[in-house]
């Protein structure tokens, strides 16, 4: 039998890539796809499809245009780097454009700079021959620019007009120089300044011309051009001029294609890569990246997770990633192992139906450029002729609600309580919906006079179908009101009563910034002034949509305190100026929980000597829960043996239920304690799928099995009795941020009593604490703002530049000792605790308690005598 060039059921995957390349989504972000088959099927076939691809790419139905821009890196036809391989794809894409030229300055103008030296002298001296390189090549590109160098010249040969060369030189030539120079010093390129830490586009130039620190293939340098390109696409594909004849032809994808990805240093795999990176932050629209692998695919190629029993099980996800956009920015698509496409009826499909059916130019597409203009006009006549000839006054329009519901069956928005409703229908909604209301009757207590507002901004709906505990967000959201009733209820001096709204971000924080439409952050900064916001508090996840909604509010003035956020890129290098945090960040909750499980006797006796780590995490959430794997490990390696199992908080991808007998086997024949380091909200869901799987998790009676969280779920902490008798197989130790104690001197004792006044029976815990504490901090500090205010007005500006150079020191918060300043983004040697959930009683105890306790004491040691062991400390070495 001959061999069958396409895998089974092919064709349908082709249809669906094809549907899309011809009309392209508004997804922001597009997923790479790497084709691959598993073992024992034929893993070359998925190259071979890429490679053919490029066929119905180029010629269709006998057009002499290619049917959309394209290109092709493939490792076993090109050599060089990847600078060649970029250099390659620009060509090819400006080749194969349908119709038009394709325009690339952005790209054109940073692969320019690496082809440059730098001159000798200070730093002006040092830009001028990279900017007289850049004006040259812009000269070649640009016609009409080059022309004028062209007619200065004609003017000086003659006699008669020599005298008017210097005058056309300057107006033509050196005028338009001039501003092209000012334009890269001061505004162009902006984002390859902020790529390269730099104060300007040329003074990141000089990083990576041909002389500079960064050689071509640097990843920075890649991330640049790769960045470059995908600027210039987006504009060229989407943004073309209303008057352009060409603007109705562009709604095409663009698509670079990888046949081969095997070489690990090889332009292909470089390149796939550098995207990945880059489209974690970055829209990818509308590029469409298709790759093969017939070996190994990459680590960060997250499963595509389709039905391959189904015909069109691959096919019909792929379409939905692609159209809907994915958080992950490659997908890998594994085809059916089968290679034998018997009846051939993917190849004879393929080659009857040769192209891409893509609009192509028609003679009307002249007619719309030429009746715009004619129709603008009219209809500005018209709207005129209404405003002076008619006299009835216009009708107000109402303002369109900030609460919209989005795809996933959620409401996201901004709301007072009373304006609009975010929570959904039915039981989801309940619990939103009463902090809505409960927030809306705080607020209405305020009647008149001076007020200022915080907006609690955090994920607090969850999608259909999730498996999750209801969002940590309203838990905080409870202690903020509770902190707002407070401080609106008592009379002290400068009192500045405070008004809430309430910003849902949607699961995973997805419309919490301007990566996604709707972008809940500009609702909050469209509203600032109208709304007298003083600060945005919660955020309460660290994830990249949180870290981009707090630099959009830093970017309009607007500070923000977070609270349940620990990411170490939350408060890393890269953190926006105005961003604070009342949480410890993973750096030092990882040290605290590798100190605990090394020494702790009561893991001891129910583990090995010396405890063998189980180490579940998600491999997909990098900003929380891998970074908290790479900081524990590093932390716990030197004293223990680790393994480790990887699941995913989305669903669609690897689920607890995957791994649930895995990890029991594995901790049960090594006597080891599960360390999970996942987002609580989806540790109930990984204890259920181990009660559900049996075997190894159904230890012999009297025994059972150890686990040790970064945090709890709310439920946990509010009813450990409940939690004992739902989990009687388990030993449940978690990390905190606070103890209750028995002292009435305590703050958290005060903050309980507070809490019950507006929430009844409903339980405290610490983050319903954090929440409490970052309403008083601002207001703290808003309330000594105002003896000095000479019109009353504090401003959020004022409250950072307070922050900054004043700070709060030795807050008495609920969540612990507090500071806040220009040196500290979170507060130093916050106390952390650790407890566990006794068996079978239920009783949960405090095993160790380090950092700056309530009594403001900093304990060297934690446990109990004799076994004592040193606190680690903030600073302390890894």
């Amino acid at each position: 039998m001959p061999e069958a060039l396409y895998p089974r059921w092919s064709d349908r995957l082709i249809r669906q890539i094809d549907a899309f390349v011809a009309r392209r989504s508004k997804a922001s972000r597009v997923p790479a796809l790497v084709l691959v088959r598993p073992v024992g099927g034929d893993v070359a076939a998925a190259g071979r499809l890429v490679r053919e691809y490029k066929r119905r790419l180029a010629h269709g139905d006998g057009h002499p245009h290619s049917q959309v821009p394209h290109a092709v890196v493939d490792e076993a036809v090109r050599g060089g780097g990847f600078v060649e391989a970029m250099d390659g794809v620009a060509r090819q894409l400006q080749l194969t454009m349908p119709s038009g030229r394709l325009r690339l300055p952005h790209f054109h103008t940073c692969r320019a700079v690496l082809d440059q030296e730098s001159g000798a002298g200070d730093v002006r001296a040092q830009q001028q021959p990279i900017l007289d390189g850049l004006h040259t090549a812009l000269l070649g590109r640009r016609a009409v620019l080059g022309a004028g160098d062209k007619i200065a010249g004609l003017f000086g040969q003659h006699v008669l007009t020599g005298w008017l060369q210097g005058f056309v030189a300057a107006l033509i030539v050196g005028f338009p120089r001039f501003c092209y120079r000012f334009h890269l010093r001061h505004w162009g390129l902006r984002w390859v300044a902020e790529e390269l830490d730099a104060a300007c586009f040329l003074d990141a130039a000089l990083s990576f011309c041909r002389d500079g620190r960064l050689d071509r293939d640097h990843p920075r340098v890649r991330r640049i051009l790769l960045r470059a390109l995908l600027t210039d696409l987006r504009r060229a594909t989407r943004w073309r001029s209303p008057l352009s004849h060409l603007w109705a032809r562009r709604r095409w994808a663009v698509v670079v294609m990888i046949p081969e990805i095997h070489d690990v240093n090889g332009p292909g795999r470089t390149l796939l890569g550098t995207f990945e990176e880059l489209a974690r932050d970055q829209p990818s629209q509308p590029l469409l990246v298709l790759a093969a692998c017939a070996g190994p695919p990459p680590e960060y190629a997250i499963p595509l997770d389709a039905d391959p029993t189904r015909p069109n099980g691959i096919a019909d996800r792929v379409f939905t990633v692609l159209t809907e956009g994915s958080d992950e920015p490659v997908r890998l698509v594994t085809l059916p192992a089968e290679d034998d496409d018997v009846e051939r009826a993917a190849e004879t499909w393929v080659l009857t139906h040769p192209g891409v059916t893509a609009r192509r130019d028609r003679s009307v597409d002249w007619l719309r450029p030429a009746a715009l203009p004619f129709l603008a006009t009219a209809t500005a006549g018209a709207l005129l002729a209404q405003h002076f000839l008619w006299s009835d006054p216009p009708r107000p329009h109402a303002a369109p609600s900030s609460c919209v519901t989005v795809r996933t069956g959620e409401r996201v928005g901004v709301t007072d309580g009373s304006q609009c409703d975010l929570a959904v229908p039915g039981e989801r909604g309940k619990e939103l919906r009463e902090l809505e209301q409960q927030v809306a009757k705080e607020n209405a207590k305020i009647t008149g006079g001076r007020f200022r507002t915080l907006v609690f901004l955090a994920p607090l709906s969850l999608q259909d179908s999730v498996y999750d505990d209801p969002p940590i967000g309203l838990q905080i959201l409870r202690g903020a009101i509770a902190q707002q009733h407070q401080l609106n209820s008592e009379n002290r001096q400068n009192k500045m009563p405070i008004r809430l709204l309430i910003a849902n971000t949607g699961q995973y924080f997805r419309y919490g910034s301007r990566t996604r439409t709707p972008d809940v952050t500009r609702m909050i900064t469209d509203r600032r002034d109208k709304d007298h916001i003083a600060a945005v508090i919660g955020i309460t996840q660290s994830r990249p949509e949180s870290l981009e909604a707090a630099r959009e509010l830093d970017d309009a003035g607007i500070p923000v305190i977070a609270n349940g956020v620990t990411g170490s890129d939350m408060v890393g290098p890269g953190s926006p100026q105005r961003y604070f945090q009342i949480t410890t960040p993973n750096a030092r909750v990882a040290s605290i929980l590798a100190d605990f499980v090394r020494h702790s006797p009561t893991i001891r006796t129910v583990t090995s000597g010396r405890p063998h780590a189980v180490v579940v995490y998600d491999s997909t959430d990098t900003y929380f829960s891998t970074d908290l794997r790479n900081l524990f490990v590093d932390a716990y390696r030197r004293y223990g043996k680790i393994d480790e199992f990887t699941f995913s908080e989305k669903p669609g991808a690897r689920t607890p239920d995957d791994i649930a007998t895995e990890v029991c086997d594995k901790v049960t024949a090594v006597r080891g304690v599960i360390v999970y380091l996942g987002r609580s909200g989806v540790l109930p869901s990984l204890l259920n799928a181990m009660q559900r799987a049996g075997g190894q998790c159904q230890p012999p009676q009297g025994t059972t099995i150890p686990l040790i969280a970064e945090s709890a779920p709310i439920g946990f902490q509010v009813d450990p009795v409940g939690t004992a008798q739902a989990y009687p197989y388990m030993t449940i130790f978690y990390e905190t941020a606070n103890a209750p104690t028995q002292d009435p001197r305590d703050p958290y004792s005060q903050f309980a009593r507070d809490f019950a006044t507006v929430f009844g029976d409903r339980g405290a815990d610490a983050d319903a604490a954090g929440g409490f504490d970052t309403v008083g901090i601002v207001t703290k500090v808003v309330e000594n703002l105002l003896p000095a205010s000479r019109d009353g007005d504090v401003r959020s500006d004022d409250i950072y530049l307070w922050l900054t150079a004043h700070g709060v020191s030795d807050y008495p918060g609920a969540s612990g000792v507090l500071r806040l300043d220009g040196q500290n983004k979170f507060p130093p040697d916050k106390a952390e605790f650790i407890r566990e959930i006794l068996q079978p009683s239920g009783t949960a105890v405090t095993l160790l308690s380090c950092g700056i306790l309530p009594d403001r004491q900093n304990p060297a040691n934690w446990g109990t005598p004799p076994d004592t062991f040193r606190c680690p400390r903030d600073g302390d070495p890894a």
